[in-house]
């Protein structure tokens, strides 16, 4: 997500880097003042540190209850099903933010074996380059197509409902979990050789690799691949499934039910593109501005910006969508007080097995039930018949 090694957006070398004793300015380029370095440590430990990780631990409590709320059997559905996949992804991202903060706020950037900490500090950065790191990467990125994928489900319910009621029990499994899985792998596996740790006798310390230097690389991958497949291509999906969901739902004149999934899945993407619009935002500023941020390093602005905007927000995001289930859904809400307080669950009315599903779909049912009564009735009438001539 950024230009330059130089550049602060998501990788654990980031501050000490920039720091103003450590950047190495070309002629003419602008420096910042003591003052500001200072304020952007201040806004990193504050914000970047204990605020991500209080608001990543309340979003592991929150996604731990909102999984064990849609495992419920009233909850079963394909819509709930991704829902819960949504949550997992959530759920891990939330925790590797916490690893994160906690290297950020209470970690030395070195890290030696003459104590317990720094024992600790060198075994968690061990493991941050080959996989905290990108792991940490694979799971926003599945968070993020996580999110397409759920719209697509819903687009194919409405606008193709044969297509989706013909569906094939593995049908999750197959096209919505596993493709968001193969191709956030595919995507991040340089993240797996972008950073190294170098040992100084016993101490250790997180660095970029030579191939995280070179210009092709960040231009091409950390530039133009990420801001396409991360940040422009998922924002445009996004609006275009969504916009043509909520226009077929409000012009059918669906039921109140189905207005009310209709607003929750809105809500979610929503939420999703207010705190991924700062990322893809700065993104774009790094594609155009590479030149000068190559030569002289990011601006203070943009590495106060990139706290907010690829450290808390991210966290916000995958925190929020369990208060959007608890304020939109009756059943949710009722089912969570349930299960706090160790209550049996007995109404299955909203957000059952029957949730998000479509007008399309219910017609559909309805037509079929139908079809079975007047069956029923013709067979009735024909027994009728025979029974009568038998008599006769």
């Amino acid at each position: 997500m950024d230009s330059e090694a130089n550049s602060t957006q998501d990788y654990p070398w980031g501050s000490e880097a920039n720091s103003s004793e450590g950047m190495d300015m070309g002629p003419g380029c602008p420096s910042g003042s003591f003052e500001a370095y200072q304020l952007l440590g201040n806004i990193d430990l504050l914000v970047g540190g204990y605020g991500t990780l209080a608001l990543s631990t309340l979003g592991v409590c929150a996604n731990i209850l909102a999984i064990s709320v849609f495992c419920n059997k009233s909850f079963k559905s394909n819509f709930n099903n991704l829902l819960i996949a949504l949550a997992v992804f959530d759920l891990l991202f939330l925790v590797v933010c916490i690893t994160e903060s906690v290297r950020r706020t209470f970690e030395d950037h070195s890290a030696n074996t003459s104590s317990f900490s720094g024992l600790a500090t060198q075994i968690h950065h061990r493991l941050f380059p080959y996989f905290l790191y990108p792991l940490h990467n694979i799971l926003l990125t599945c968070s993020i197509f996580m999110t397409i994928s759920i719209s697509i489900e819903r687009y194919l319910a409405i606008f193709h409902p044969l297509v989706y009621r013909n569906r094939s029990y593995s049908w999750n499994l197959s096209c919505h979990i596993l493709p968001v899985l193969g191709l956030s792998v595919l995507i991040n596996a340089p993240k797996f050789l972008e950073s190294q740790v170098i040992y100084d006798g016993e101490n250790s310390r997180i660095l970029p690799t030579e191939m995280r230097f070179d210009r092709n690389y960040s231009i091409y991958y950390q530039n133009w691949t990420r801001f396409l497949v991360l940040g422009l291509v998922p924002m445009l999906l996004l609006i275009f499934l969504n916009v043509r969901v909520f226009i077929a739902i409000h012009s059918r004149k669906s039921s109140s039910k189905e207005m009310t999934y209709s607003t929750i899945l809105l809500l979610i993407v929503a939420i999703f593109i207010l705190c991924h619009m700062p990322r893809v935002a700065l993104n774009i500023y790094e594609v155009f501005d590479y030149e000068q941020i190559s030569e002289c390093g990011p601006p203070i602005w943009s590495m106060i910006f990139k706290v907010f905007s690829n450290d808390i927000l991210p966290a916000l995001n995958s925190t929020i969508n369990f208060f959007i289930y608890f304020l939109a859904g009756k059943k949710f809400r009722r089912s969570l007080l349930n299960l706090v307080f160790c209550q049996n669950d007995r109404q299955d009315n909203i957000l059952s097995k029957t949730s998000f599903r479509t007008a399309d779909t219910r017609v559909a049912g309805h037509a079929e039930e139908a079809a079975k009564k007047v069956k029923e009735i013709i067979e009735m009438k024909k027994t009728g018949v025979s029974r009568s001539s038998s008599i006769i």
